[in-house]
């Protein structure tokens, strides 16, 4: 069973927990009640799509173990994002979806011991990995646990893993970690990464903004067909000082790809809270992107006239 740990570099941590039933697409619960908690919130609207957040949060003395999904399915990573297209019609009876926790010392090892960290001089903060033969780990990053950054990827050999890492300028803000497993290296591959670019424009001022990354499938033999959605990141915190900025993205799973298939990637910066609405839209991606799967991706998003 995949595990992600999560380890906070603060001390506290506020969570604001909405009532259900004010416009989210799933009735959370827990199980056993006294196992945990889900905290949900909805982490970007727009008239085409909602993306919703639902992360389990195990009570003392137990770890979580996998969602329920309603009307079937499994996931095991604590975070749950789901999207939905609110223009769509749905029935408006119960949809539950059930985090599932099982007590600590119940497990031979608790996810909480996956991962270690340790500040270190000169800047710098350790992670350790106590890592098993025959699976693999990824190690993502986190300064709000909606947005994600790959670090790395390792292949266990039953040793500790060590990641030296420059410590992060969040200004005070939580910082996360969690861990990603497979049964090899190969699993853990996204279908595209990279790094995209912008240069600030001085009449923006120092709003925030948000990407909006995606990745579209379609099949070359067939004409006027439109292409299909394959995978998709929004990134709600993008840096936006003065001069030219950088954000790195994540796509798909590489052995989800359909080899007879194309791949390409759309992208675009809108205001904070506004990804989707074209009015909001500040800079995108020029021309047809067309990439290769597994494959890094890289350019500069033009200012929207």
């Amino acid at each position: 069973m995949n595990r992600s740990a999560l380890i906070c570099l603060s001390v506290f941590m506020l969570s604001v927990m909405p009532l259900p039933g004010q416009g989210f697409f799933y009735w959370p619960q827990a199980s056993p009640v006294e196992g945990g908690r889900v905290d949900f919130s909805i982490s970007s609207k727009a008239e085409d799509a909602i993306v919703e957040h639902y992360q389990a949060v195990p009570a003392p003395g137990y770890v979580f173990s996998s969602w329920s999904l309603y009307p079937r399915g499994e996931h095991e990573e604590s975070l749950y994002v789901h999207t939905y297209d609110p223009r769509l019609f749905y029935t408006q009876e119960i949809k539950p979806i059930t985090a599932h926790f099982v007590k600590a010392d119940t497990i031979a090892e608790p996810s909480a011991k996956d991962l270690e960290i340790r500040r270190k001089a000169g800047a710098q903060m350790e992670l350790t990995v106590f890592s098993k033969p025959g699976v693999a780990y990824k190690l993502y990053g986190s300064m709000n646990m909606l947005d994600w950054s790959a670090l790395g990827v390792r292949q266990g050999d039953g040793e500790e893993h060590v990641w030296l890492l420059p410590l992060p300028n969040w200004r005070g803000l939580n910082g996360f970690f969690r861990i990603v497993t497979a049964d090899n290296v190969e699993d853990l591959e996204s279908a595209v990464h990279g790094i995209l670019t912008f240069q600030r424009a001085p009449q923006l001022g120092d709003q925030s903004v948000s990407a909006w990354v995606r990745l579209w499938e379609y099949d070359p033999r067939i004409a006027d067909k439109a292409a299909d959605l394959f995978a998709e990141q929004i990134i709600e915190e993008v840096p936006f000082g003065p001069g030219l900025k950088r954000f790195t993205f994540e796509l798909g799973d590489k052995s989800k790809a359909n080899p007879d298939r194309n791949y390409y990637i759309t992208a675009a910066i809108y205001e904070k809270g506004r990804v989707g609405d074209v009015n909001a839209r500040i800079y995108f991606l020029d021309g047809f992107n067309r990439v290769v799967i597994p494959s890094e991706f890289s350019a500069q998003l033009k200012l929207t006239n």
